[in-house]
């Protein structure tokens, strides 16, 4: 079993998880055991529930996902899966490495940022906004231009220490509709699907791929054009305004608060908002004109 690199931890899986670059680091123990075994249905002591998750005065987090898995983070160095006897195993890693990596961060003290992100010049630039605005889409069209994927859906920020925040690359994953591989110029056809009989697919862009803490230079927030909003990037020059942007995206943060987290968020967005630019990308409908931005993004970070 060879060990993988996660958001800086040392992880240890009895899943298969191809998505992970191997462990290069020292020669420690693993930050994270990864296992199969039994869960249960209810935690003790539950002080936050929602359809699908409860959080337990410990710490812990039990996730369902019908028909695929349940996920028992029974603290901040293992989680035990419970696997659906018809789940694929894309499916099992698709929650793993998606919403428990959220929840992982939040217990592990990093700000789960709901964000794609790339390295350009060494700099971490991560791209949000909500589902459908283009994050994964603009991540592999500047993979394709040869800046290296650090993150899909989840980025993973450390804004506690002295200097500028930075971040921690995930994996070179995205997850894409097949309109977005044809733009890419990127084939479907040998590609793992994330759900069965879904048109979305993982691809994996190993190249490159550094996993090493790296600064975090800047975000955009992406929305698509539409009437009365015409194609444009601007910087935000409000703090109120950044930090309502960057709040707007923390992952699951009713869940991190539950974990006592509420503080170190705050913390967290306040640091961000002071020392990294935060761009407003409205970007056209129209994929085949993605060039032009992409270059004006390279541009602003210094590519």
């Amino acid at each position: 079993m060879t060990d993988g690199y996660l958001c800086g931890w040392r992880v240890r899986s009895e899943l298969d998880l191809p998505e992970l670059a191997p462990w290069t680091g020292p020669d420690i123990a693993p930050d994270l055991i990864f296992r199969f075994g039994e869960t249960p249905t209810q935690l003790d002591d539950v002080i936050e529930r929602t359809p699908f998750v409860q959080v337990g005065r410990s710490g812990a987090c039990l996730l369902t996902h019908p028909g695929v898995a349940t996920y028992h983070m029974t603290g901040p160095d293992e989680v035990v899966m419970s696997r659906n006897t018809d789940a694929t195993e894309a499916e099992v890693r698709l929650f793993l490495l998606g919403s428990v990596l959220g929840y992982l961060c939040h217990r592990r003290g990093l700000f789960p940022f709901h964000a794609s992100c790339v390295s350009i010049n060494g700099r971490a630039v991560a791209f949000s906004g909500p589902s459908g605005a283009g994050k994964s889409t603009t991540a592999v069209s500047l993979a394709q231009r040869g800046h290296p994927l650090l993150a899909d859906d989840i980025t993973a920020i450390d804004a506690s220490g002295p200097g500028a925040p930075i971040m921690y690359p995930a994996f070179p994953r995205l997850k894409l509709w097949q309109d977005s591989l044809d733009s890419a110029g990127i084939g479907s056809e040998g590609l793992e699907r994330n759900r069965p009989g879904m048109s979305k697919f993982h691809y994996r862009h190993h190249e490159e791929f550094a996993a090493a803490a790296t600064p975090l230079a800047a975000i955009f927030m992406l929305q698509k054009a539409g009437p009365g909003l015409d194609e444009q990037i601007t910087r935000l020059e409000r703090p109120v305004e950044i930090i309502s942007t960057i709040s707007s995206e923390v992952f699951r943060p009713r869940i991190g608060k539950a974990m006592g987290r509420r503080p170190s968020l705050l913390a967290a967005q306040a640091k961000i908002a002071s020392t990294v630019p935060v761009y407003r990308l409205v970007r056209p409908f129209d994929l085949a004109a993605m060039d032009g931005w992409l270059e004006q993004v390279e541009a602003i970070v210094g590519g």
